[in-house]
């Protein structure tokens, strides 16, 4: 299975106890993370327009846990790197709950990696509202509530979906959020927005289950340091997550 994130940050959170799984479960992974911190799809829309080599590119190989890290390399060449199976994009955290900002620059994306890749599953990674008290100045966007950032992002990363014809949508920000209504609480994060091992073990557990398209349940990889009913609970908001799905306005 090889798999391209083209994100920021947040991809790379989601894809930090990826490899550990794959691993655990036998399965051989190639996962790679095209990156800048901070990055809009604004932004990656104009560097694949410019062909800018701006980015990190993180890289997993098959059955390693530890990651080759190149600079310097364009957004056209990741694509254009592996045949892919997987592609995901998201949208900046700040601005995940904004609906004009996905627009044109989703669907044109999309549009661009299947054409290039047209074997490849496209799917977009819903990111997380950020953690009540959250010092972050784009939670200012949505009154400095995370209720409010959940349901605005939630009601955008569906609308984007439909219009950027992506059918696949890995609900990391619903397993997080259904996570806080569990005895872990708000306790997902290390600066209020980016995962902590929690909140990236949640994202991690739910690109398993879309890329792989099998349950997370019975995956022996353990987060050291936490009891395994603490894990079993992230098991359990991963997978209803997935289960569930993102409901989206027909």
């Amino acid at each position: 299975m090889n798999v391209l994130s083209i994100g920021n940050s947040f991809s790379t959170n989601a894809h930090k106890f990826l490899p550990h799984m794959a691993k655990a479960a036998g399965k051989e992974l190639l996962l790679c993370n095209l990156f800048i911190g901070g990055c809009s799809l604004e932004q990656h829309w104009k560097n694949w327009r410019e062909e800018k080599d701006a980015y990190d590119y993180e890289i997993y190989l098959p059955f390693e846990t530890e990651m080759n890290r190149p600079d310097g390399v364009a957004l056209h060449e990741a694509v254009e790197d592996e045949d892919w199976d997987v592609i995901t994009l998201q949208q900046c955290s700040h601005l995940s709950g904004i609906p004009e900002s996905y627009s044109p620059y989703l669907s044109e994306l999309a549009e661009y990696c299947r054409m290039m890749k047209p074997d490849a599953r496209i799917m977009l990674h819903q990111t997380w509202a950020y953690e009540s008290g959250c010092q972050h100045p784009g939670f200012a966007n949505y009154g400095r509530s995370q209720q409010e950032m959940y349901r605005a992002l939630t009601e955008a990363y569906a609308d984007a979906s439909l219009e950027a014809d992506i059918n696949l949508i890995i609900p990391s920000g619903r397993a997080w959020q259904t996570a806080r209504n569990t005895p872990i609480g708000d306790k997902l994060t290390e600066d209020g927005f980016h995962g902590n091992d929690l909140g990236c073990y949640l994202a991690s557990a739910c690109f398993y289950e879309m890329i792989f398209g099998e349950s997370i349940f019975g995956n022996s990889f353990m987060l050291p340091d936490f009891p395994e009913n603490v894990v079993e609970i992230l098991k359990l908001c991963a997978h209803t997550a997935v289960e569930n799905g993102i409901i989206r306005k027909q």
